[in-house]
């Protein structure tokens, strides 16, 4: 599968790949793990493999010398082939070019960000002498099998930014900073200022909504009538209220995203907010997605990709948690706000609009002091 070299081609001291395969939200939060192990080792070739669906995250990263596209999208059209043999002799091939891929470019460490099957599949495929992932307990599907180094957490439950960059430790790399560096796309930028000045829309003039998970997430949602009543009440906040962004400003508006397979959600979120939403562009890539998410005052959401995306992005997020553990899922960073209900206690649907709009009000207040105080 495709192979994307970076800038540096010359000889490297170490050769290291980095496995994290899925989902958006989790590949954002290995972000860190990969500016800390840059820093630490500033000389060494970085790989990194991760799935079509997350690529746009690393493909042109300024700390990544290969990445290496999984297309698992491919992958699962070639098995659904209906004519005979053909689908699994090209879904053959997409495995074998990817793991000639990976043996190509030699790694001397493999390290297991996914910590499952798949994950440990790809870390045999490498060929890398050192394999490292998590110890029995901390992974899935027996993924501790496959490693030769593995790394216990540490804590019992750490947040996945934290598990993740533990993994350093086998390179005897350890440190605090947690920086999350996205690759830059002047398209991507241009695209979504081109897209909010032709609405009327400023940075830090709206707040962006998402309701959107994953189908198999789909418990963690925020009912659409909440989302849509929440738009109204920030569309009818007074003059004096914290949705106003800086002297005069226009009230703050809301803008409604999508990713894959959400549009319909995301139409009935601006139907049942009496058209006081606007419906988002579809986005040609995650790093447009992130753009939009950049310029917003604050970011609305359930926990999912989405979320963690605009969160990297600096963007003032306010959470909301049900049935996940938001110790470990959270958005990464002191400025947010996690509101929390888990099943026994109400879960989702116990989260009203008044508790969000509760802690949107200290976001958006910062967000009105930055607008009067570049």
């Amino acid at each position: 599968m495709d192979g994307v070299d970076g800038g540096r081609v010359e000889q490297a001291s170490e050769r290291i790949l980095l496995i994290r395969l899925s989902a958006v939200g989790d590949v954002v939060n290995t972000l860190p793990m990969l500016s800390l192990l840059r820093e630490a080792r500033p000389d060494a070739f970085i790989g990194f493999v991760v799935e079509d669906k997350a690529a746009d995250l690393l493909l042109g990263h300024p700390l990544v010398d290969r990445v290496h596209v999984f297309r698992r999208r491919d992958l699962r059209a070639a098995l659904g082939t209906p004519i005979r043999g053909a689908g699994s002799m090209r879904a053959w091939r997409l495995l074998r070019d990817h793991r000639r891929d990976l043996r190509e470019a030699h790694y001397d460490v493999a390290i297991d960000v996914q910590g499952n099957l798949k994950g440990a599949l790809h870390l045999v495929a490498s060929g890398a002498s050192r394999r490292v992932g998590f110890a029995r307990g901390y992974g899935r599907e027996a993924s501790h099998l496959f490693v030769n180094e593995r790394i216990v957490p540490p804590t019992e439950r750490p947040h996945r930014v934290d598990k993740f960059v533990s993994l350093l430790s086998a390179l005897g790399i350890a440190g605090t900073a947690r920086h999350f560096v996205l690759p830059w796309s002047p398209a991507a930028a241009e695209a979504a200022e081109r897209w909010l000045t032709e609405r009327g829309l400023s940075p830090g003039g709206f707040v962006m909504l998402h309701p959107g998970t994953s189908e198999r997430g789909s418990g963690k949602r925020w009912p659409v009538e909440r989302f849509g009543e929440l738009a109204r009440r920030l569309a009818e906040m007074r003059p004096d209220a914290p949705g106003r962004v800086g002297p005069g400003a226009a009230p703050l508006r809301t803008l409604v995203s999508w990713g894959p397979g959400e549009e319909e959600l995301a139409r009935a979120v601006v139907l049942a907010s009496g058209e006081n939403a606007l419906l988002s562009p579809c986005t040609q890539s995650l790093l447009e997605l992130a753009e939009l998410s950049r310029r917003a005052a604050a970011f609305v959401s359930a926990d999912t990709g989405p979320m963690h995306l605009a969160a990297a992005c600096g963007t003032p997020c306010v959470a909301l948690f049900g049935p996940k553990d938001p110790r470990i899922y959270r958005p990464w960073g002191e400025q947010h706000r996690v509101l929390a209900s888990p099943p026994e206690r109400g879960g989702m649907i116990s989260i009203s609009v008044d508790d969000v709009l509760a802690a949107l009000a200290p976001l958006l207040a910062s967000a009105r002091t930055r607008a009067a105080h570049p």
